[in-house]
């Protein structure tokens, strides 16, 4: 079978934290080469950098993946955590990578993963705008038609804070689905995988 694209075959360091040419089998794969050839400079930071993104972006065990962030707040997180200039977006290659990277590490169960990791996050968002607006509103004088306003995204706000909760027990016994996956894969690859392996890669930050 071949080798999934992941960070540790994209990204390997030496002792003295240089970047070394990733493995042979990445290096086969035109898109990753290029993306390697393409930083002339001796640091190779922009590759490093360009990695981090296609990591963050593409691994549904990323930190940012792993908060249910969008693929818009991904990049930012990665512009952020890389150092990249604010104005950073993702070139035709770099999206061709985050892409294949994706592809060839997500699994049905892991789907359904991160399809409720971006429902907790959204409507965390969608109330945290709500509390916002509120604030502003209920410190203000309001007339009738705008305190029915805020009385009615009190309620909505009420609704979506009710849905959390069913959402963690679903999200729990999706990871565990995964997991089981997972196992259920290794296995029939001959490597035996305990339950507890790989389990805290998919646990909240």
């Amino acid at each position: 079978m071949a080798e999934k694209l992941t960070i540790d075959s994209l990204l390997i360091i030496d002792d003295t934290g240089m970047p070394q040419p990733p493995k042979l089998r990445q290096l086969m794969d035109a898109d990753v080469r290029e993306l390697y050839r393409r930083d002339t400079s001796e640091t190779k930071e922009r590759y490093i950098q360009e990695c981090g993104v296609i990591y963050q972006c593409g691994d549904p065990k990323s930190h940012a993946k792993q908060q249910g962030l969008s693929d818009s707040e991904c990049i930012k997180f990665a512009i952020k955590m890389y150092g990249l200039p604010n104005n950073y977006k993702p070139d035709i290659l770099v999206k061709k990578l985050i892409a294949k990277y994706y592809i060839e590490n997500i699994t049905e169960a892991g789907k359904a993963v991160e399809n409720l990791q971006k429902s907790v996050h959204n409507i965390n968002l969608a109330i945290s705008k709500y509390n916002d607006f509120l604030n502003e509103k209920l410190i203000s004088p309001a007339s009738i038609e705008e305190t029915q306003v805020v009385i009615n995204l009190i309620s909505q706000m009420n609704k979506m804070s009710g849905e959390i909760p069913n959402l963690v027990k679903s999200l729990e016994v999706a990871k565990q689905n995964l997991m089981y996956e997972i196992q259920t894969q290794n296995s029939r690859g001959g490597t035996q995988v305990l339950s507890s392996m790989d389990a805290e890669e998919y646990q909240d930050f």
